[in-house]
């Protein structure tokens, strides 16, 4: 057993030990090992992927242990602690090698709750897991923040700041301190529920950057463009405005949003302040079927047409949108932890300025034949400009389409064994972006995971 493991177990019995009679413990998370084959290779964002033959296909095996400590301690206040150890195998600096002990504990969420009946209210601080109402294209991910939310008549409010990055220097007492390089983020969100049948709302964010976290220094976005510009005073200022709703009626359902962002950020290497305008849309239909569901959802993400400006979507701040598809290389698996995060969609074409046009139809299935559970997706993806001013021409549209599966099964109530695959056919979107100008093979991927949740 790791001394990982060990101080998790210690803790966890020390508090419980030290916890008065009527107030609540409470131990809650997963124990996930996943054994990976695939021959997806990258390059970099907007330079495409290609498949190598099966001699040179990827093979490991990835682990990660989550323990969310939760502690009452009267009507009001509660207390949680969320611990992560990641031991992929083979990988000595995080303990999954031979002789396996390191020191690999590492906190995901730690924060307070405190209800406020009186107002209809709750009040959590810490470092907390927050998601848009954008199925995750804005922000989906653990940060530091306040988050009040709660009721105020016939609405229902959410109001979210964070501190994504304090800045570099903060602690050099050669340098000032209080020098604002900071990046901040700031979110409203107002919906209201008719009865149990639908729910509309609309939410705007607004993101801050005076540091070089953020938008990744170096990274290429665009023949016109060239680079954001590196260094402690990058500056990116973004609001996000959008409209969502979710209807639901006997066996359908329908969710959609609408997203619009606007802004100004630092690029090129002058340093030139430039203004950047995108929009997004997505709509999913569910339907209730016998033993399951069944979703079809399109999406949609303007490409980037202007030469001088970025006037493409920035996306996602955790990488982790669109999980509910049951794709994983175009889109993000939801089980992904510490590798084969592709979203490939996403990556190559919507962050490389190309827009995005897809479409995705997926099903569920559990009480099947001899206790087992299924899953499928399949998608099609296609650039909405081949050749926009804000990116460098590509051969075609068409990215491609996935087909995926997951079947699985519990063994003992709690030990959950699935194996998943996925099989990419390319498109002329990735023609001659392989090594040497050729044009890339399909791709594909398996998995086979042992989930234990607790």
């Amino acid at each position: 057993m790791s001394k990982s493991v060990r101080i998790l177990i210690a803790l966890a019995a020390v508090v419980a030990m030290a916890t008065p009679a009527l107030a609540e413990f409470t131990l809650g998370g997963y124990f996930r090992t996943q054994g990976y084959l695939q021959n997806i290779k990258t390059k970099n964002r907007g330079g495409g992927l290609y498949g190598e033959d099966n001699s040179n296909t990827q093979s490991l095996i990835d682990q990660r242990f989550r323990a969310k400590l939760g502690y009452t301690l009267n009507d009001y206040v509660s207390f949680v602690y969320y611990a992560e150890v990641d031991t992929t195998w083979g990988d000595r600096a995080g303990g999954g090698a031979v002789g396996a002990d390191d020191v690999n504990v590492e906190t995901k969420n730690i924060y307070v709750d405190l209800k406020m009946p009186d107002v209809n209210s709750n009040l959590r601080l810490g470092v907390q897991g927050i998601k848009d109402s954008f199925d995750g294209v804005v922000f989906f991910d653990d940060m530091a923040a306040f988050n009040l939310n709660g009721k105020v008549g016939l609405l229902d409010y959410a109001l979210i700041y964070s501190k994504w990055s304090e800045g570099e220097d903060w602690q050099d007492v050669d340098k000032d301190a209080f020098e604002w390089d900071d990046t901040d983020f700031y979110g409203i969100d107002v919906s209201h529920k008719y009865g149990d049948y639908a729910k509309a709302g609309v939410a705007v964010y607004y993101y801050d950057n005076n540091s070089e976290n953020g938008f990744d220094a170096g990274t290429d976005l665009g023949a016109n463009t060239t680079t954001m510009k590196e260094g402690p005073d990058i500056d990116a200022e973004l609001w996000w405005g959008g409209l969502y709703g979710d209807y639901r009626f006997a066996n359908v359902g329908l969710q959609g949003w609408f997203l619009y962002q606007d802004g100004e950020v630092l690029s090129g290497t002058a340093g030139d302040e430039v203004d950047s305008q995108a929009w997004a849309a997505s709509v999913k239909a569910n339907f209730v079927v016998r033993n399951g569901d069944l979703g079809l959802r399109y999406m949609y993400f303007s490409p980037d047409d202007d030469e001088d400006d970025l006037d493409r979507f920035f996306v996602s701040q955790g990488n982790y949108e669109f999980i509910d598809e049951n794709l994983s290389i175009f889109l993000v698996d939801k089980f992904v932890n510490n590798v084969a995060k592709n979203r490939l969609a996403i990556y190559d074409s919507v962050e490389g300025g190309y827009g995005l046009h897809g479409v995705v139809f997926s099903g569920n299935f559990k009480n099947l034949p001899i206790d087992t559970y299924a899953g499928f997706g399949a998608g099609a993806f296609f650039a909405a400009d081949d050749n926009p001013d804000g990116a460098e021409k590509r051969e075609g549209s068409t990215l491609g389409y996935e087909l995926a599966g997951r079947i699985g099964k519990k063994f003992a109530d709690k030990f959950d064994v699935s194996l998943r695959g996925a099989y990419a056919i390319l498109g002329d979107f990735y023609d001659e972006t392989a090594p040497g100008d050729d044009d890339p093979d399909d791709v594909w991927t398996t998995t086979l995971m042992v989930n234990v949740p607790f």
